[in-house]
């Protein structure tokens, strides 16, 4: 029986989806025949997310192809957050049917009771990694926190093989670019990594030390924050810095589109976002046809993870893959010992207490 409550990000069930060979037999397009809440509602689900290269992606490989399937339109926005979808639920005007948000803001909003349950009558689970099907939402991807570098500025023999040389102000006499919150990145791992802490002892985190490291090392007059996903990869083309940290979609939409930007995926940290409904969502059951396509359709996923080098929480995608892109993916085999594993369970413990923490440092 599945167990709901607190969906584990491990490393043997996310390389086991990842090495699954194809399903026989499987049912790719599941979709109940229940019928609809209203005849006008469910015709539309509007989705939001994060913006930039990701959304033309998403648009692509996943929306455009739902559409012409079942006939329900999205709209895809960029303005996804938490502290929206709260005021939306609180307010009882809900405006977005389907929304990303990373996970340790996915057990605070259950915690809360912002979501609604998924239906698995209507998603089938059949495609879907044991990791990733929850009570109250689907945690749908996994991506790479990586350090990238402007090749303009570091060539690629020159660039940062570890965290320590990220920010060693010796090495690199520059501005490095991070995230401004905590929630979707992992820059006190990587200054703890930097710091010589082993994977297996980075948790529970050292938020003091962490801080310290960075403090010493690059030091706060080297840290220039950045506030979105793209930001980094337009402060890299800019040459405003050399350095961020970045996720590997990102650097990868860009040199497709010709930057000189490269990252390195060893010391990388794993994670992932969610997709949820918030509670009193006006197409909710077609957000769930939405989510059962994404996560069952072979075909789609295996272009969104060719397209954005992301690996989709749809098994039967993974058997399309040919080993070249296989090998890229941040489930890939080759990559178990060289990355960490974000814990998931101790940041939504956490997570509030730490980014207060984390700001209160910045305006010191």
């Amino acid at each position: 029986m599945t167990d709901f409550r607190s969906p584990v990000f491990d490393r043997r069930q996310i390389l086991k989806a990842a090495a699954l060979t194809p399903f026989a037999g499987l049912a790719l397009s599941g979709c109940s025949s229940k019928p609809a809440e209203s005849a006008a509602a469910n015709k539309t689900v509007t989705v939001t997310s994060y913006g930039g290269s990701y959304n033309d992606q998403f648009t692509q490989t996943i929306l455009d192809p739902f559409a012409k399937q079942t006939g329900i339109q999205p709209t895809l926005l960029a303005n996804t957050s938490l502290a929206s979808l709260k005021a939306q639920v609180q307010s009882g005007d809900v405006q977005w049917d389907l929304v990303e948000i990373t996970a340790p803001e996915y057990e605070t909003a259950v915690a809360e009771g912002l979501l609604e349950k998924f239906d698995y009558d209507i998603i089938s689970d059949k495609g879907l990694p044991g990791y990733a099907k929850a009570e109250y939402g689907i945690k749908y991807l996994s991506f790479l926190f990586v350090m990238a570098w402007d090749q303009n500025a570091i060539p690629d023999a020159q660039a940062p093989k570890d965290w320590a040389q990220f920010f060693d102000q010796d090495k690199y006499n520059g501005k490095r670019s991070v995230y401004n919150q905590l929630s979707d990145s992992s820059v006190l791992e990587a200054a703890l990594l930097a710091d010589g802490v082993p994977f297996d002892k980075i948790y529970p985190l050292d938020v003091d030390r962490a801080l310290r490291v960075l403090g010493h090392h690059p030091g706060k007059d080297r840290l220039l924050y950045h506030s979105a996903n793209q930001e980094p990869i337009q402060q890299l083309t800019s040459g405003e810095v050399a350095l961020s940290t970045s996720f590997n979609n990102r650097v990868n939409a860009a040199r497709k589109d010709g930057a000189k930007l490269n990252f390195s995926a060893e010391n990388a940290v794993l994670a992932g976002d969610y997709f949820v409904v918030p509670k009193g969502a006006k197409n909710k059951e077609a957000a769930f046809k939405l989510m059962n396509f994404m996560s069952n359709d072979a075909e789609a996923g295996a272009a969104f993870d060719t397209v954005t080098n992301l690996t989709l929480a749809n098994t039967p995608a993974l058997s399309k893959l040919p080993k070249e892109v296989a090998d890229t993916l941040p489930t890939s085999p080759l990559l178990a010992d060289k990355i960490l594993i974000r814990d998931d369970k101790w940041w939504s413990q956490n997570l509030k207490k730490t980014e207060q923490q984390f700001k209160l440092w910045q305006a010191s």
